[in-house]
């Protein structure tokens, strides 16, 4: 059986010489929303934060409400857009990542035009992602960890739909549960074994716009300076660009192993070969 560190050596080895690739086509798929990776790293939300309405009526009489004003709407504005685009897209996307990714681990070309091999299929993509979504919710509304552990059970979904375009949304999610009964703790410390990583990568962005954004706010200038937060964030967010690929590379070995189709190397297939016939012919040359 194969754990976390053996999965991610793979992924390793499929990615030597074919990290710049791997990093655009990750780049891109995040941008339409079709990432896989991290099925359940979604957070519920804490109840214990409340605001009493009259809270909010003082900020939205104050001067800062005013002063940021333009510049929240603007961005309320862009990200609704960009939300329904990768909503349309982003299934599509996320099955042409999955044939990336697999031909990646199975040291085949792997090249980005493999991302939106897959936009023919916008209906199917779009029925996966919409009925994933909506399980997860009806299951997230009994309580978070039933939500969680169910995020788990439907993560191969666009892995199997993206191997057999013959099969429907709902047949691929369902196949994904019976996949997935007995190693969804398996995907979870895949999952999680990446945690240091992602807080590394986090922390300078964390710590770097924090600071920004209160010292803007303390020497009273214009809001619209905030907006430096921005593409400030991305380079200091640099290490999640190889941490994706590397993450998701990872899962696609962890789905050749659970669906039973894993794929050896081609090195690997040609010493097993030499060593089983030399075995062979040794037993059959001495009895």
């Amino acid at each position: 059986m194969k754990y976390a560190a053996d999965f991610r050596e793979i992924a390793r080895n499929a990615l030597r010489g074919r990290w710049p690739v791997a990093v655009l086509t990750g780049f891109v798929a995040s941008l339409i929303g079709a990432g896989i990776a991290s099925a359940g790293g979604g957070s519920g939300s804490n109840s214990n934060n409340r605001v009493s309405r009259g809270e909010l009526n003082d900020f939205f009489q104050s001067a800062l409400w005013h002063q940021i004003k333009p510049v929240v709407i603007t961005l309320l504005v862009l990200v609704i857009i960009w939300s329904i685009i990768q909503i349309i897209i982003g299934g599509a996307g996320k099955l042409g990542y999955a044939k990336f990714n697999l031909n990646l681990v199975d040291n085949k070309d792997a090249v980005f035009s493999d991302l939106f091999s897959q936009f023919d299929r916008l209906g199917a993509g779009f029925c996966m992602n919409f009925l994933t979504g909506l399980y997860i919710v009806l299951w997230t509304l009994l309580f978070i960890i039933p939500g969680i552990i169910k995020s788990f059970s439907y993560a191969m979904a666009p892995y199997i739909l993206a191997e057999h375009p013959e099969m429907t949304a709902s047949e691929a999610i369902t196949e994904s549960r019976h996949m997935m009964d007995g190693n969804k703790w398996r995907l979870f410390c895949l999952d999680y074994s990446f945690i240091g990583w992602n807080l590394l990568c986090s922390l300078p962005a964390i710590v770097v716009v924090f600071a920004l954004t209160g010292s803007i706010l303390r020497s009273g200038a214009s809001a619209y300076a905030l907006l430096w937060a921005i593409p400030l964030s991305i380079p200091l967010s640099a290490g999640f660009l190889f941490l994706r690929p590397y993450e998701e590379a990872a899962w696609a070995a962890f789905y050749r192993d659970v669906s039973g189709t894993e794929v050896q190397q081609p090195i690997c297939l040609t010493e097993n070969y030499s060593e089983s016939a030399f075995d062979e012919g040794t037993t059959s040359e001495w009895g």
